[in-house]
């Protein structure tokens, strides 16, 4: 059945005011109360909708990795380019998107290493790098490849890098970028010294 237009509104509100609130306190200055405050909703609707302030920050990403996760699917199954390409292209706008959604991105995985939740995007997202990976190094163990580059891709490690080393967005994108080829090719030297390259 449809949802009906004032629930699907009420949704939208409470995930709007979620993620600006995880975004402007961090996941440990947000409670239910205030997200229900900011969205103009009672704090039952909000109970309701989602459970718990886990469910709900698991909502608001499966809701900004939507666009996402449409495009990695492409990238898996299209033919247009080798699949060392879209590897590259696979980890590169993943890289744009934890970036473009930081908090709320280093929020779920507060809430996975609780042991309160899991991150079924990350899921998918290994699952469809690795079979990228198998078609590159067939021979390789692509899941474990595909694990060490999705390291390099979590939200509080690339918080670390920008925010407290202070690297710059560019440089740190463009060391993903190198590590990735570096993977690719067995290159692994060559990706401290790409890392300094302009970033794709």
């Amino acid at each position: 059945m449809p949802e009906r237009r004032d629930a699907a509104r009420n949704r939208a509100a409470i995930l709007a005011a979620a993620s600006r609130l995880i975004g402007e306190r961090g996941l440990d200055g947000v409670n239910m109360d205030d997200v229900a405050a900011a969205a103009g909703v009672g704090k039952g609707t909000v109970f309701r909708r989602f459970g718990d302030r886990e469910g709900l920050v698991q909502a608001v990403v499966a809701e900004s990795a939507q666009a996402w996760l449409a495009e990695s699917e492409v990238l898996v199954t299209s033919t247009d380019r080798p699949p060392d390409e879209r590897v590259i292209t696979f980890v590169g706008t993943l890289f744009d998107h934890v970036m473009a959604n930081l908090p709320v991105v280093r929020a779920l995985e507060v809430v996975s290493a609780r042991g309160s939740g899991c991150d079924a995007n990350l899921d998918l997202t290994h699952s469809r790098l690795s079979a990228l990976i198998a078609q590159v190094r067939p021979y390789e163990d692509a899941d474990f490849l595909a694990h060490a580059l999705l390291a390099n891709l979590r939200g509080e490690h690339l918080h670390h890098l920008v925010h407290r080393v202070g690297l710059p967005v560019p440089q740190v994108r463009a060391g993903v970028i190198a590590l990735a080829r570096a993977v690719l090719t067995g290159d692994l030297v060559g990706a401290g010294r790409d890392a300094t390259m302009p970033a794709l």
